[in-house]
């Protein structure tokens, strides 16, 4: 399956010396800096779930590499970066849709459907919550506890096989150099 991933220049140089490259949590620090510790923790609960899926090829992997699966929706380069064009084996990688990703990482309620999101949005109103995420992020959750648990125990639905939208993306456990087809550099 090909697919395509963003990363750091310094990822580069890493597969040419060792032959592979794992997500390091210097990378995250660096990339999402203020907001570092909540995708750190986020990926965590990603990880805990996808290694049943795919399981990871060692212990010492933290952190999952994310990867474009339709070549329009790639990352494009910037500066200081490149592009992996990979070619893996489709059993190596856990896709999900991206707009489920979109609720789990905005902490709201993840639905089935849009007719079960409907009702959702009617039970919020009724309580009278205007900003879901506040159940999760804030002091809300103490309040309304149930709520709480059914936004989270509906992020599990990230992993089920229907769709939302038609936008799909992946993760690996690790970019092997032999995986890669084509590099594209930012600054070129």
């Amino acid at each position: 399956m090909r697919v395509w991933t963003r990363q750091d220049r310094n990822v580069m140089e890493e597969i040419e010396q060792k032959g592979y490259y794992i997500c390091k949590e210097e990378y995250i620090n660096k990339k999402m800096e203020n907001f570092s510790d909540y995708y750190k923790k986020l990926y965590k609960w990603y990880t805990d779930r996808a290694e049943k899926i795919v399981p990871k090829p060692c212990e010492s992997i933290k952190y999952p590499v994310w990867v474009s699966i339709d070549e329009e929706m790639m990352l494009r380069p910037v500066e200081g970066t490149v592009i992996l064009e990979l070619e893996v084996d489709e059993d190596k990688i856990v896709i999900t849709d991206m707009e489920k990703w979109g609720y789990v990482v905005n902490f709201f309620y993840l639905p089935e459907d849009r007719e079960d999101l409907a009702k959702h949005d009617e039970e919020l109103k009724k309580y009278g919550i205007g900003d879901e995420s506040a159940l999760i992020m804030g002091n809300k959750g103490n309040f309304y506890p149930l709520m709480k648990q059914k936004i989270e125990k509906s992020w599990e639905r990230l992993f089920e096989p229907y769709l939302l939208s038609e936008v799909r993306q992946g993760t690996l456990w690790k970019i092997r150099k032999e995986d890669i087809k084509s590099v594209y550099y930012g600054d070129e």
